[in-house]
């Protein structure tokens, strides 16, 4: 482990004198609130972080098997906390005011503009290093890595902190001296793991991961410099949020899509080996007819058609608009080596479409909102469209629903374990997405609305892929599977069915409470 932490602290020493870092602790005619605009950049991740720390890094339910996972566990209990101090600071900043924006536009600057597009590959890739570190010792050296980052750049933002401080009197706690004391720049509070001994193996996947983080935080600073700059020189976020912010509606055309999937995917032959797994995934599927969270939108009232729909789209945001980014950095492989692996990425491209912007539902999803009126319905500022996405208690099943999904598919390399856990959630969404479009074609007919996303219209472009004859011929549900592969596919669509179900229980309530505007 002490050549692993050599590696870690010259590149700490590299990060420090980041031209970002400089940039925050200058004293020239830019006020220092200005300068923590690069934050606007890093809000994914700055949020993220608590989801990153309560269902990756730390251990959960098996914290307790050794001293280092319990001590990697205890400082992620702590870590997980932050992301309410920095939106105290958000609101202390006053950048509700300074964005003003409406709660779609927090949407699409997030989970699918351009500008943000590196930032949500960045924080993917942060999160796949830490999911696929399963071993504590590997854990913990990419812990120590992001903790470095983050002590770095704390270190400098508490003394663009302590000016503002000096000219407002107002103290700010995330980016201050509050926020620096809990990031000491080390994994873990005790010295758990330096002393230990190595094996090769551990020490390169170590030392490769902890790199790595570097690596992605450093391109990341670099990033948010330029952007940050840019907006100083504009004067705000005006410009930014004109071309950024808003989502782009007109000209939209919706299509019906084709029968099936338009290529092999839904099963139809499975190898016996993977029968087991397609007999639970239709015990499942077939428990949600009849269940509440499709009898939910089972109603004539036309008001409360609106209600359940505008429910519906705004409880599904967050993993409707961030799906393709799940497909594209999360559940392809960065090398396929064999036609089964290009298969799973060919499969990811089209459910994810291509890097250019216009080719997924995402700007349907938008048309829908714009009809159901959600702007101007929900009234909500910036801080509270965030705080409904990140720290809710009604969306932390949602929370919990994306981090089983992201932890099955990315916990295996095997291709067909993760085209099962696609498999199911697309199956789950298949019988849910039924019924809530059979009510939205009613009230389109009833109310005159265009709702293609909700009646399960696509977009009329489509990523076309070039031929792959060997790659498409693949059926995953026919390969062989060994048995504990197979008990592992069983096991996953069973999570996911439980997950699902219990995110869709807190939507309907928060309805039935009336807990958010969802009625004009």
């Amino acid at each position: 482990m002490r050549k692993v932490m050599a590696v870690i602290d010259e590149w700490r020493e590299r990060i420090e004198d980041h031209p970002l870092h400089r940039w925050l602790a200058a004293e020239d005619e830019v006020f220092p609130e200005h300068r923590l605009w690069f934050a606007l950049y890093f809000t994914n991740f700055i949020m993220y972080f608590r989801e990153l720390n309560l269902y990756h890094i730390s251990y959960r339910e098996a914290r307790g098997m050794d001293p280092g996972r319990e001590a990697i566990s205890a400082h992620a209990d702590e870590d997980m906390t932050h992301s309410r101090l920095f939106m105290r600071d958000f609101k202390t900043l006053g950048w509700d005011d300074l964005l003003g924006w409406k709660p779609s536009e927090v949407f699409h600057w997030l989970f699918s503009s351009e500008v943000n597009e590196q930032l949500r590959r960045r924080t993917t890739a942060i999160a796949k290093l830490v999911i696929e570190a399963e071993d504590p010792a590997v854990r913990f050296a990419v812990s120590e890595a992001i903790e470095a980052c983050g002590n770095a750049l704390f270190r400098h933002t508490t003394e663009a902190a302590n000016r503002y401080t000096a000219r407002t009197g107002k103290e700010l706690v995330y980016w201050g001296q509050f926020h620096l004391e809990r990031e000491t720049g080390h994994a873990v509070d005790e010295n758990v793991f330096e002393e230990m001994l190595l094996t090769r193996r551990q020490r390169e996947a170590a030392i490769r991961r902890a790199v790595r983080v570097f690596e992605l935080i450093d391109e990341q600073n670099s990033d948010m410099l330029t952007l940050a700059q840019e907006t100083v020189s504009q004067g705000g976020f005006d410009f930014r949020r004109a071309r950024h912010a808003a989502a782009s509606i007109d000209g939209v055309e919706a299509v019906e899509p084709p029968k099936g999937a338009g290529f092999n995917f839904w099963p139809s032959d499975p190898h016996p080996s993977q029968q087991p797994v397609l007999d639970t995934l239709h015990k499942c599927t077939e428990s949600l007819h009849g269940s509440r969270s499709v009898e939910f939108f089972v109603t004539d009232d036309l008001e409360q058609s609106l209600i359940r729909l505008r429910a519906a789209l705004l409880f599904h945001a967050t993993d409707t608009l961030g799906s393709v980014t799940l497909y594209r950095h999360m559940v392809s492989y960065p090398f396929a080596t064999d036609a089964v692996t290009r298969a799973l990425n060919r499969m990811a491209r089209r459910f994810g479409g291509p890097l250019e912007q216009g080719h997924d539902r995402r700007s349907l999803f938008f048309v829908d909102w714009a009809s159901l009126e959600l702007d101007d319905v929900l009234a909500w500022p910036v801080s509270r469209t965030l705080e409904f996405i990140y720290l809710d208690a009604a969306t932390e099943p949602w929370r919990d629903m994306r981090a089983v999904a992201t932890h099955h598919i990315d916990a295996t390399q095997n291709p067909v374990l993760r085209y099962w856990a696609i498999l199911a959630l697309k199956s789950l969404n298949t019988v849910q997405g039924r019924a809530m479009a059979d009510l939205a074609h009613r009230v389109e007919r009833q109310a005159g609305l265009r709702l293609p996303h909700l009646t399960l219209k696509i977009n009329a472009q489509r990523p076309e892929l070039e031929p792959d004859p060997e790659a498409d011929a693949i059926r995953f549900e026919s390969l062989p599977l060994a048995p504990d592969a197979a008990q592992q596919a069983v096991t996953l669509v069973g999570e996911i069915h439980e997950a699902f179900v219990r995110r869709f229980d807190t939507m309907i309530e928060a309805v039935r409470q009336a807990k958010y505007p969802l009625a004009l």
